[in-house]
């Protein structure tokens, strides 16, 4: 072969390797739309520019204690109560959308239990400045809790781009109870 078909060819290879690089590092539409998240640990603040969020503590049970309701609420899994305190920077927000994803991928949503939203974060309006304290309930199973991570956001809907909270639960199995009882949400 000559030398000068040879340059073609490797030119050619060489254009062709630069084009499936570039195609594998251009971010999909599904990248540029996912919620941006912003990592934390357990005790420490988590700063969005919407809201501050401090995971204070996990408690894992077999049965719910919601304040002024009766009978204590129980799961075919658990509870896993995730104790927090969230504080609004800019304007009164509600945090609508709170899930556990575990160390297999499955996703679990916040519960949705009659009585639930009077006491829980999520049906707190949250005011600007002032902490709120209290808890996200997440029925999931209790095996599920080591390497799982909580993952909380404003917003439910149309939150492309949006800060996500990711909060790793740590790796060691939780204590099971077999009530925890939850507190009504206020400022602390």
């Amino acid at each position: 072969m000559r030398p000068r078909k040879l340059l073609n060819i490797g030119l050619t290879l060489a254009v062709l390797v630069a084009i499936v690089g570039l195609y594998r590092l251009t971010p999909t539409q599904k990248d540029i739309q996912d919620p941006t998240p912003v990592k934390g640990i357990i005790g420490r603040t988590v700063k969005t520019p919407r809201f501050d969020l401090t995971v204070n503590d996990v408690r894992v049970a077999k049965k719910l204690r919601v304040p002024h309701s009766t009978p204590d609420r129980d799961t075919l899994t658990d509870f896993v109560v995730v104790d927090a305190t969230v504080t609004a920077t800019r304007e009164p927000i509600h945090v609508s959308n709170v899930r556990i994803r575990s160390a297999d991928g499955v996703t679990y949503l916040g519960a949705n239990r009659n009585g639930l939203d009077e006491v829980d974060l999520t049906g707190t309006e949250l005011a600007p400045d002032i902490p709120v304290r209290g808890s996200f309930v997440v029925e999931m199973p209790a095996d599920k809790v080591p390497g799982a991570t909580l993952q909380v956001m404003e917003k439910s809907i149309l939150n492309d781009l949006e800060p996500q909270v990711t909060v790793p639960l740590g790796p060691d199995p939780v204590k099971v109870q077999d009530v925890v009882a939850l507190t009504v949400a206020s400022d602390t």
